[in-house]
């Protein structure tokens, strides 16, 4: 009996990710290293490919371009014109950290309009050095699994270096 119990506890501890996920229903994190893109220029492409088809890349963008601090932004995400049913989110967020500097974490959440675009209000406060390197981390939470990407910004970007 004992060692029954022993070997319980020891299954248990070995794939208690695995059991946790069945029992809570929690999806897996799927990380998606985007292309390089610099989002003080341009909204920047979000592939998420299947295995069973390739779509578009969504689009993640904020604006104003160049990003200001302590200004009001919104935060956009477009799908492609073609989507699986399982890659339709239930729900989208963006998280602000500094990655530089602790900054706390700015959580702002994303709402889907009539057309399937996400978009949500937020800001970046000053930083007291200045410039300051911010990360924008996008979730998307999906049927099966939740989708991270993340991107690096400067706020406010150097003047020498400011987009046309």
């Amino acid at each position: 009996m004992v060692g029954i119990l022993g070997v319980s506890i020891l299954l248990a501890q070995l794939y208690k990710d695995q059991i946790m996920a069945l029992v809570g229903g929690h999806p897996e994190l799927t990380r998606i290293t985007p292309p390089p893109c610099d989002l003080n220029r341009s909204a920047c492409p979000l592939p998420i490919i299947t295995p069973i088809l390739s779509e578009a890349p969504w689009t993640f963008a904020i604006s104003p371009r160049p990003i200001p601090v302590s200004a009001p932004l919104w935060f956009t995400l477009t799908p492609p014109k073609q989507i699986l049913s399982a890659n339709q989110p239930e729900t989208a967020w963006v998280e602000l950290t500094g990655d530089s500097m602790d900054m706390g974490l700015i959580r702002i959440p994303l709402v889907a309009d009539a057309a399937g675009n996400w978009s949500g209000q937020g800001s970046v406060p000053i930083c007291v050095t200045g410039k300051m390197r911010w990360r924008a981390r996008l979730y998307l939470k999906l049927a099966n699994t939740t989708v991270e990407a993340d991107w690096l910004f400067d706020a406010p970007i150097d003047p020498v270096h400011r987009p046309n």
